[in-house]
């Protein structure tokens, strides 16, 4: 089911200040299905290409076993990053614009969460 709210989504750096917002969403009640950390791998632009993502970021291995449990994580090229953010309910323009703006910044992935409640979790300033 398809919720009509649009998701919110915040541009992040795969660190240790992304375990805390999805401690935070645990604790609040968000449960693994609301919440995705999707995050953009600029060598996996084939869908069928397994690389090791992990030399992509120094701080994976530390956040990864945090994260597993409490979010869905999803690591990709650009386009079936595209694919995931409509199916969480963005539409192409914004999940393209969104794609656009992460691979231009130094940001690594982004955080989806259904249906946020206010104060939870820090917008950037």
């Amino acid at each position: 089911m398809i919720s009509a709210t649009k998701p919110f989504v915040k541009f992040h750096r795969y660190d240790q200040e992304l375990v805390s917002d999805i401690q935070a969403l645990n604790s609040s009640g968000y449960h693994k299905d609301d919440i995705w950390v999707i995050k953009w791998n600029p060598d996996k632009n084939h869908s069928n290409q397994r690389n090791n993502f992990y030399k992509f970021s120094t701080h994976f291995e530390s956040a990864v076993g945090d994260i597993d449990s409490k979010a869905h994580f999803f690591d990709n090229g650009g386009e079936e990053m595209r694919t995931r953010l409509e199916k969480l309910g963005l539409t192409k323009d914004e999940a393209s614009a969104l794609v656009r703006e992460l691979q231009e910044t130094d940001y690594t992935c982004l955080l989806v969460v259904r249906d946020l409640k206010d104060n939870i979790i820090k917008m950037h300033n």
